[in-house]
Formats: structure tokens, C-alpha cells, sequence
């Protein structure tokens, strides 16, 4: 169960590290002039992915770690606060700090789900574009102190 979760988690990361990268020209021409109509949409798009393969990583926590994810209407905002939660078998996975910015993240995949690419506005997206990659920084670290708790315990075992 371990190396399956290490495993699912380093795909994870690898996929979230490739997205960066691939729009890395875009995220560094915005911070200079604000996007047009495509690039916002282009920009929400990854917002929307990036947040989608964070939720796969606490997904996979959740199932293979915790036994068991959430389920109902409010089940995505439910997982953010499971793996932001230690429990008797795992600590905390997220600090509050990152727990927080990450549901500015949720809140706008929500968003982006439920609208229209025309409604789309930079004043929203900016201040999300402009964190992200302090964000990812941090999760990535966060992560990556997590998989060496699930690294431990697997050698202990």
C-alpha cells in the first residue's frame, strides 16, 4: 500500500511539475502585460489543472492511507480538510498556511467548472496566476516531507 501511494504521488508531482512547465512562457509574459481573451482562458485552464492533480494526490491519501475519501455535494472541500488533518495513523499533509491557499485554488477550479470562458476576468485570475508558483514551491515541499513520513514508516513496517 505504500509504494502504491508513493508511487501515485510521484506521478502526481511529476504531472504538476510538467504542467509548469509547459505554460511557463505564458505564466512569465502575463506577470509583464495583462493576457488577452485566449490566454485568460488558457490561464484558468491551468488554475483548473493544477488544482485537479493536487485533489488526485489527496485522493489518493485518502483512499490508500485514510481508508476512505469523502462523498456527497461538498466532498472536494471535505478532502482539502481530511489531508490537512493529522490522524492516528498520519500526520497533517498540508499546513494550515498551505491549506488556506490551496482553497483559493478549490474555490476558483469551482468557478471555472461552473462558468463560462467569456466571464473569465484577470483582476480573479492574477493574484492566483502570480502565487502559483510560491504555492507549488510550498506544496512541494510539504509533499515531499509527507512522503518521506510515508518512506519511514514503510522501512519500519
Amino acid at each position: 500500500m505504500a509504494e502504491a501511494l508513493t508511487q501515485a504521488i510521484k506521478v502526481e508531482l511529476a504531472q504538476l511539475d510538467l504542467l509548469l512547465t509547459t505554460y511557463t512562457s505564458l505564466i512569465d509574459r502575463v506577470q509583464q502585460q495583462s493576457p488577452d481573451v485566449v490566454e485568460l482562458a488558457a490561464l484558468a485552464t491551468v488554475l483548473h489543472s493544477y488544482y485537479n492533480e493536487i485533489e488526485s494526490i489527496f485522493l489518493a491519501i485518502a483512499r490508500l492511507l485514510d481508508g476512505q475519501a469523502p462523498q456527497g455535494t461538498r466532498w472536494h472541500r471535505e478532502l482539502l480538510a481530511q489531508v490537512a488533518r493529522p490522524t492516528t495513523t498520519r500526520p497533517a499533509v498540508l499546513s494550515s498556511s498551505l491549506e488556506t491557499r490551496l482553497t483559493v485554488y478549490l474555490a476558483f477550479r469551482h468557478y471555472v467548472r461552473h462558468s463560462y470562458a467569456f466571464t473569465l476576468d484577470w483582476a480573479r485570475l492574477e493574484p492566483l496566476v502570480r502565487q502559483l508558483r510560491p504555492v507549488h514551491a510550498m506544496f512541494h515541499e510539504e509533499i515531499e516531507v509527507f512522503l518521506n513520513f510515508v518512506t519511514r514508516r514503510t522501512d519500519e513496517s
